[in-house]
């Protein structure tokens, strides 16, 4: 199947469905989503922390949509921290985290080296993309993560 992807910058009226999406995808990246100390973490992704997020100048802040129909999102803060980078679960394996990192990555310029915190889910991912491990995995208000990095070409 081939998607008609449209990556585009967010906009505000965006952050209901960004919203939407990645507490949909939390059980991927929380120990325990019900432990009282996922509550302060997850507040991160309510409605109004994304439009101050997507807001943010220093933010660059990228949706993927399948017609109007938002399937992924990802952020990259000051240039070089990927901050964001979620995909709707049934659409995993499509090129469309691909497509989101390279969006984000050609609007950084010449940034020479990337960070991130990564889901342990997601490191396969990353690993694609060239990141790799900085540290061991580390565990912070109930979240298990991946520290990673990329040297840019």
């Amino acid at each position: 199947m081939t998607l008609e992807l449209i990556l585009r910058s967010a906009q505000p009226a965006d952050a209901p469905a960004v919203a939407d999406l990645i507490g949909g995808l939390a059980h991927y990246f929380l120990a325990d989503p019900t432990a009282a100390e996922a509550g302060p973490f997850l507040e991160n992704f309510s409605v109004d922390a994304v439009a101050r997020c997507i807001a943010d100048p220093a933010i660059d802040y990228v949706v993927a949509c399948v017609g109007t129909e938002l399937v992924g999102v990802a952020a990259l803060r000051g240039q070089s921290h990927v901050h964001h980078l979620f995909v709707r679960t049934d659409l995993h394996g499509q090129g469309i985290a691909r497509g989101l990192w390279q969006r984000l990555k050609a609007g950084a310029g010449d940034t020479p080296y990337f960070t991130v915190n990564s889901s342990l889910y997601a490191v396969p991912t990353y690993a694609a993309f060239g990141f790799v491990p900085t540290a061991e995995a580390q565990a912070r208000n109930g979240v298990r993560y991946q520290p990673m990095a990329l040297q840019a070409a």
